[in-house]
């Protein structure tokens, strides 16, 4: 499919929901092309699993809110991206798309750090709904926050060690780097 849909250009996001693929193989659509995502280290499975955990309880009393792991974003006709949490207020539509993402949460691994800090990034800022990104290295402490003030992105110095931050779009919950990287070797 991925090959016979280059030989006719760029890849919608209609047809990228109808591929399937190989059986346990994670696709994002990038620019017209279907990319298979690498399965995550240990440490990557952890934080996010770790994020969730600090994400969840905030969320309790302000139901539809929910945090979606590996939650589908659509960005337009030939993007499609799978972040690694995605928070969202609006009410489940069982669509394989989280609606109206607010917070995403980006693990970043080897394999991917290039494209989460670059064109999947770029192409978050741009979503109205979005206003906070998280991104967090699975290779080291390192975490920075984007956080959406009116029209303009403020992005914090990258954190690292024991640092915290506050979460405007979690009702001002501090979240630890020692949350977010408990149990993960780092």
């Amino acid at each position: 499919m991925a090959e016979a849909a280059a030989a006719q250009g760029p890849v919608t996001v209609e047809a990228f929901l109808a591929f399937e693929g190989e059986p346990e193989v994670r696709y994002e659509l990038v620019a017209g092309e279907i990319l298979a995502m690498a399965a995550p280290v240990d440490a990557h499975g952890t934080i996010v699993g770790n994020a969730w955990g600090v994400i969840d309880p905030a969320l309790r009393e302000r139901p539809p809110c929910r945090a979606v792991v590996g939650g589908g974003v659509a960005i337009d006709a030939h993007n499609w991206f799978v972040a690694d949490l995605v928070v969202s207020c609006a009410p489940p539509e069982g669509r394989r798309e989280v609606a109206e993402p607010i917070l995403i949460v980006e693990v970043l691994s080897d394999s991917t750090r290039d494209r989460d800090l670059g064109r999947k990034l770029q192409r978050y800022i741009e979503l109205p709904t979005v206003r906070e990104i998280w991104l967090v290295d699975s290779g080291r402490r390192w975490v920075q926050v984007w956080r959406r003030t009116g029209d303009a992105w403020i992005v914090t110095l990258p954190l690292s060690g024991a640092a915290r931050f506050t979460s405007e779009v979690l009702g001002g919950v501090e979240v630890t780097l020692e949350a977010l990287y408990r149990n993960s070797g780092l």
